[in-house]
């Protein structure tokens, strides 16, 4: 191909939009097993698919990019490839400018007179076909392309084309459609597989179990996901979602404060959404389920009354804040004497050495991950008297705050 460099950019900017053109050469031979997914041929299986094709790309004409919207909802762009030896088109499709969820392929269903039967078949077709978001910038992206290597400065010609069969005719086959009674027992026994081990899951993560979840790690993988749409990455990204949802939710029945936990959901999400690959969606999920056992295990409440949980989370997101036991009690409005014995008899600690503990542990954090001055994290802190800081760290720790970056520093 004259155009190398070029296609290959042209294909990499389809790719980012999860559509791979289709290249045919003169006399236009295609393989049309996984056109259009399959679904004309289930509903017309007397058309010849591959004859029609054939007729479309020999009576192309150059500079011309046809829009084909047809009976199925489908949307192509077909065009002839310019600078080639041989007549060549590309067609780009099937692709959809519409976002079906379940209510639309419904109502679509309903429309076609689809039976309940087939529904679910239907269904797994429409929600393969990718999704363009602006049509007119993906024609856009063609004619610049055309334009380019076929070095003209006119613009190319759309020509729409529409289906000749109505959309009455659309699911003529489906009236008598059976699905066969072993395809939906082991699409049922799939199902039912894929929610046991999810429950499980659940349950490790409500428990705090950090065996199970480490076998659970050890043997996860995408391969036997149910696919939703053509693209890997995209069906990966939405498993993510819904684990991530699960873990949540679970995290809060383990009796996490949604103030941990949609901190950590957050984080997932805007991972979830730059996965470069199925590969690496893999790693992440392994990473969720140990970051939300852990958060089970370091932040579940379970077990403490409704007065210390609330101090336990104030001490957890203020501790730059006045933390005294005096303070505490103002906020929660009971007698200091009461919330310290509460508080010792749930927790083991007195109060002022579980908020010392704490934000020593806090500065340990900063000292293996920040250049901050100690006198600053001394005050992220809350503690802004650097001797008193100092005198605290080391006794909880064995070291002064110099000494402990010197340590980590020098390994």
């Amino acid at each position: 191909m004259t155009h190398a460099a070029e296609f290959t950019f042209f294909q990499n900017i389809l790719k980012n939009m999860h559509l791979e053109p289709i290249i045919l050469e003169e006399p236009f031979h295609y393989d049309t097993t996984d056109f259009d997914l399959g679904l004309p041929r289930l509903i017309y299986p007397d058309i010849d698919y591959p004859q029609q094709l054939q007729h479309f790309c020999r009576s192309c004409a150059p500079n011309m990019i046809y829009k084909i919207f047809d009976e199925y909802l489908f949307n192509y762009l077909i065009f002839l490839l310019p600078g080639t030896d041989k007549k060549t088109c590309i067609l780009i499709g099937p692709y959809t400018l519409t976002h079906w969820n379940q209510t639309t392929l419904l109502e679509l269903a309903e429309t076609f007179h689809i039976p309940p039967a087939a529904f679910t078949q239907f269904r797994e077709f429409y929600e393969r076909i990718p999704y363009v978001a602006n049509g007119e910038m993906l024609v856009s992206i063609v004619n610049t392309f055309c334009t380019t290597i076929g070095g003209s400065v006119e613009n190319y010609a759309l020509q729409r084309v529409s289906p000749q069969n109505p959309l009455q005719d659309f699911a003529a086959s489906f009236s008598t459609y059976e699905s066969a009674p072993q395809e939906q027992f082991a699409a049922m026994q799939a199902i039912e597989r894929r929610y046991h081990a999810e429950n499980d899951l659940m349950q490790s993560i409500i428990q705090g179990n950090s065996r199970k979840i480490e076998a659970f790690v050890d043997s996860f993988t995408m391969s036997h996901l149910e696919s939703r749409t053509a693209d890997p990455i995209r069906n990966a990204k939405n498993y993510a979602i819904i684990m991530n949802t699960l873990l949540r939710k679970a995290a809060e029945v383990g009796s996490v404060h949604p103030l941990y936990v949609d901190k950590l959901s957050a984080q997932f999400a805007h991972k979830i959404e730059l996965l470069p690959s199925v590969k690496d969606a893999t790693a992440l999920l392994k990473e969720m389920a140990r970051k939300y056992v852990l958060l089970v295990r370091n932040h579940s409440l379970k077990g403490y009354s409704p007065i210390v949980r609330r101090v336990l989370i104030y001490i957890d997101s203020n501790l730059s804040s006045d933390l005294s036991l005096k303070t505490h009690a103002k906020h929660l409005n009971v007698n200091p004497s009461y919330l310290s014995s509460v508080f010792k008899k749930e927790t083991g600690s007195t109060l002022t050495d579980y908020v010392a503990r704490k934000r020593v542990d806090h500065a340990i954090f900063l000292l293996n991950t920040t250049t901050l001055q100690i006198q600053t994290i001394a005050q992220h802190c809350g503690i802004p008297d650097i001797c008193y800081f100092t005198k605290t760290f080391k006794k909880l720790t064995g070291k002064t705050p110099s000494e402990y970056r010197n340590l980590i520093t020098s390994k």
